[in-house]
């Protein structure tokens, strides 16, 4: 019985943390995202590799140790020998496959830092959607609310005599078509909220925090801001790694150097100082050696030297196309954000106010006689597109702002 008290405690703080997690921001949403989804932690693994790869910059060839026995000194005797050779290229290869090395670890963290930027710009798209959703379903439902009243009354006064079969039929209508509107766009929430649940792999996730109004804000338009997209960056970055590579390629030119070492018996009378002396399979004779190979045939090499000249080309244009279409894009958002922008101002400065003044006095007119049901319903219905035109105009420009901000690196 002691330990019930503390089982309630970890299940109390459980239960609290489900509930943080319940409903996110969108800063939120990005860090969990970020945090949690493979994609990054696959390009994280991707850098730790390059990392590793790195530490083999300096490789040296395997070591080369021979035995050798038999009468190769003489037909008498039978002699030992034991070689060791070590092969080592030139130096500047080491320096060039250090540098290279280096250079692909730096396009691995700008891969990750791409990937990162993707992310972020999929969690902002999805969140903007899912609380334009949201207001567009509070919007359809004041509105249900609106005709479920008016189909009631129609209802009555249809029952009373007051009223025509026409007008209880097309309030009947209006109504199950909004209430269609209404579970539609059920639909979608739940469609995004899985979406958003799927980029920040946690199924906890049951609702989102945040307006249209303050979702998201740019404080400039600077184009040059441009040069820090990520995906900018590692072309830029594609174009160091391919000249790395032709020094790399160059340096393999160069002849690699060979020392050795032997160690050996010479079973058998020698001749020193004048004297015969015979040396038996005590004693060993030993020296070193040193050389080194010449690549007498360079077409291969030429040729990859060549290959490599290709690719820095190659890597130069796609990076000078890729700034291009880059710029083109940024361009394009500019354009989209203030065509939403001048679209926003309209609904702000007369429709919204507009469709305020259709439904109020639509309304009043109404009951007081003035209005037919059928003119009615049709302002209502105009009063509702203004409204839903407004709420789509704000997540059109909330999302012009997303495009601009990813296109800057989301800095």
């Amino acid at each position: 019985m002691r330990h019930i008290p503390l089982v309630i405690l970890l299940v109390a703080i459980s239960l609290s943390s489900m509930a943080q997690l319940t409903t996110l921001s969108l800063d939120h949403a990005i860090t969990l995202a970020l945090e949690k989804n493979p994609s990054v932690q696959a390009s994280a693994f991707e850098v730790t590799r390059q990392q590793e790869l790195k530490k083999t910059a300096i490789d040296i060839p395997k070591t080369d140790i021979a035995f050798m026995i038999g009468q190769y000194n003489s037909i008498q005797n039978s002699d030992n020998n034991f070689t060791l050779t070590q092969s080592i290229p030139f130096l500047t290869v080491f320096g060039s496959q250090s540098s290279l090395s280096k250079a692909l670890v730096t396009s691995a963290i700008l891969k990750e830092s791409i990937t990162k930027n993707d992310l972020t710009f999929q969690v902002k798209q999805i969140f903007n959607q899912l609380v334009y959703l949201k207001e567009r379903q509070q919007t359809l439902l004041q509105h249900d609310s609106l005709l479920t009243d008016l189909a009631r009354a129609a209802n009555v006064q249809y029952k009373t005599g007051e009223g025509t079969l026409l007008a209880k039929t097309s309030a009947v209508t209006q109504l199950m078509e909004i209430k269609n509107l209404v579970a539609r766009n059920d639909s979608d929430i739940r469609i995004a909220l899985n979406h958003l649940q799927l980029l920040c792999q946690s199924s906890q996730i049951t609702d989102v925090a945040g307006t249209q109004e303050t979702l998201v804000s740019l404080n400039t338009t600077d184009s040059a801001s441009l040069d820090r997209n990520p995906s900018v960056v590692l072309a830029i970055q594609n174009i160091e790694v391919s000249k790395r590579k032709k020094k790399l390629e160059v340096s393999r030119t160069l002849p690699d150097l060979h020392i050795g070492y032997f160690n050996q018996t010479l079973i058998g009378t020698q001749n020193v100082n004048g004297q015969d002396q015979y040396f038996g399979s005590s004693k060993r004779f030993q020296g070193f050696q040193a050389g080194i190979a010449i690549p007498l045939w360079l077409g291969p090499h030429t040729a990859r030297i060549k290959a490599a000249n290709i690719e820095i080309d190659v890597a130069q244009k796609q990076k000078e196309a890729f700034q291009l279409a880059i710029a083109q894009q940024y361009n394009q958002a500019i354009e989209e954000l203030m065509k939403n922008k001048n679209s926003l101002s309209y609904y702000r400065e007369s429709a919204l106010e507009t469709a305020n003044l259709l439904t109020n006095q639509s309304r009043m007119a109404f009951k007081s006689g003035e209005l037919e049901y059928t003119t009615l319903l049709l302002n209502l219905r105009q009063a509702l597109a203004i409204r839903e035109g407004y709420l789509l105009a704000l997540q059109q420009y909330n999302q012009s702002i997303i495009t601009i901000q990813f296109l800057n690196g989301n800095k």
